[in-house]
């Protein structure tokens, strides 16, 4: 290899990469979600206690998301809020919980 010959680090720069890049979403702000408690027996902890998921139902990405709510016995719920993964800048919060 010739040392004069700069070779580009990342493939080179054409207008067509310019076109792909997407503008941030615009910000989706808050809703509620519904959500439910779902116990379950955890392997990992030998306590024998069971634990508890809060599965929430997202408004904005139609898909479930799974919060660790503690034990089964003594869930922690409410209040709480979380932001969707799959769409950013959506947040959401779950003002009721069914079991």
């Amino acid at each position: 290899m010739n040392s004069s010959t700069a070779l580009p680090l990342f493939g080179e720069d054409t207008e067509q990469d310019e076109a792909e890049i997407q503008p941030l979403p615009p910000a989706l702000g808050m809703a509620a979600a519904a959500a439910r408690l779902v116990p379950y027996r955890d392997t990992q902890f030998e306590d024998g206690h069971a634990r508890a998921l809060l599965v929430v139902d997202c408004p904005f990405c139609d898909h479930q998301h799974v919060h660790s709510a503690g034990l089964a016995t003594a869930p922690r719920i409410c209040p709480r809020q979380s932001r969707c993964v799959g769409r950013p800048g959506g947040s959401y919060y779950f003002p009721a919980v069914t079991q």
